[in-house]
């Protein structure tokens, strides 16, 4: 009896692990060649490592960044756009920023 609650155990650990590890992998989507990535909607709390250097236009939004500090976009040296926004953000409905 004892071995078969340890095993139930077992398996609902090894569940619950597996479910958290699939939740942080998720990937954004590239859709232009190393420059456009959608990152929207992943539940992201920072940008992730895989992006390259290279990215020139993000969509990060509904995402949730607890801060942003001078060093958070500054590995994408080359980034020109950023969508940090939700829907009804900005009164004239755009979303973004350009630099």
């Amino acid at each position: 009896m004892a071995s078969l609650v340890i095993c139930c155990f077992l398996v609902v650990l090894f569940s619950a692990c597996h479910e958290v590890s699939s939740t942080s992998d998720q990937l954004c989507i590239e859709k232009e060649a190393n420059k456009t990535y959608n990152c929207e909607n992943l539940g992201l709390s920072e940008i992730p490592d895989t992006l390259p250097n290279t990215t020139e236009f993000l969509e990060f939004s509904f995402n949730f960044l607890p801060t942003i500090q001078n060093t958070t976009f500054s590995r994408l040296i080359n980034l020109t756009f950023l969508d940090l926004t939700r829907p009804g953000d900005l009164p004239d409905g755009k979303s973004g920023v350009e630099r």
